[in-house]
């Protein structure tokens, strides 16, 4: 079978409940950032939040990214792995409703990942992220046949934080670089790139075509203090990249050609869950449908402000699934100067 997009990554049922600032300094976690916990810690976290409502949701990064190109009309299918166990087959069930082949739950003794994030009042979103069964990813579940078969493969940076699920990132990339498959990476957090950054230089230097990250992350990787000077010191590093700015929009362009500026679609935000993913599945769909660098940002500024509308990191119902009604209500929006 043929795929548009392949996707790697850790596969994580998401505990998503709103939180005051307060609690994140009493938590002692980074605000914005992905922290490593135990399943203890995150129970720990729970108890005193159990009087809260709570919203669950199968997630993980690339999860998001290949649940929304899916959405959009990107046949898909997505690398990794959940345990036989409540949360895995609700997950799967998930996975499949949408469309996107997955393999399904495994027998490990290791329950399904999960994370729990905290949701402050400025929408931010915090994470506080117990791998579990997806610690165990490893380059032997990357199947040949299905990366030949795909037209681009995706991976993220989360998966640098182990030493089994980094080969399996590289054996996916590798596999589709030999085979002349473009191959999209996601820098994932700050904490990736801080702690793994002569890795990922390496990685992206040598294997990807398209990259994806955040302007925090963009700034870590390449040391500059400015978001511009970034994106062209990253410029130099890879054929194309992404580069979202949150409320500011995104930066897209070529090596050697200047950057293009996308502004954002105006939504009231309630949840940053899922934003960079959501984005890279709107321009990923974008790119796979021959649509132009700026057109492809478009598309991912629309997903990622649908996703910011509501709890969780999934493209609401109610999502244009229409590329051009997408990109007339863009040219509408921005038209005369508009703002």
């Amino acid at each position: 079978m043929k795929y548009d997009l392949v996707g790697i990554g850790n596969a994580l049922v998401d505990i998503e409940v709103q939180v005051d600032d307060a609690f994140i300094e009493q938590a002692s976690v980074t605000k914005g950032g992905m922290t490593l916990s135990s399943i203890e810690d995150q129970n720990k976290i729970l108890e005193f939040l159990k009087s809260k409502p709570k919203k669950i949701s199968s997630g993980g990064s690339a999860a998001n990214t290949v649940h929304g190109a899916s959405v959009l009309g990107t046949k898909s299918y997505y690398l990794g792995r959940v345990a036989n166990d409540a949360n895995g087959k609700y997950y799967t069930e998930d996975m499949k409703n949408c469309g996107v082949g997955f393999i399904g739950p495994g027998t490990d003794e290791q329950g399904t990942g999960t994370c729990v994030i905290l949701i402050t009042p400025d929408t931010e979103r915090t994470m506080l992220t117990n791998l579990g069964v997806s610690s165990s990813l490893h380059p032997e579940i990357v199947d040949e046949r299905i990366v030949k078969n795909s037209r681009v493969v995706y991976v993220e940076g989360y998966l640098w934080t182990g030493d089994e699920t980094r080969k399996a990132g590289l054996r996916m990339a590798r596999l589709a670089k030999k085979a002349g498959i473009p191959v999209s990476f996601t820098l994932s957090d700050a904490f990736v790139v801080n702690t793994y950054k002569e890795s990922l230089v390496n990685f992206i230097q040598g294997d990807v075509d398209i990259l994806f990250c955040n302007a925090v992350e963009a700034l870590a990787m390449t040391g500059e203090s400015d978001p511009i000077k970034a994106f062209k010191r990253l410029q130099e590093m890879v054929g194309t990249v992404f580069l979202t700015q949150g409320s500011n929009g995104s930066i897209v362009g070529k090596i050697g050609l200047e950057p293009i500026e996308v502004k954002t679609f105006p939504v009231k935000a309630v949840d940053a869950t899922g934003a960079g993913d959501l984005f890279a599945a709107g321009a990923l769909y974008g790119v796979l449908g021959n649509y132009s660098l700026e057109e492809s940002a478009i598309i991912g500024s629309y997903c990622a402000a649908q996703v910011v509308s509501h709890m969780g990191g999934r493209l609401p119902i109610h999502s244009h699934t229409d590329a051009a009604k997408i990109l007339l209500e863009y040219k509408k929006l921005y038209s005369n100067g508009g703002a």
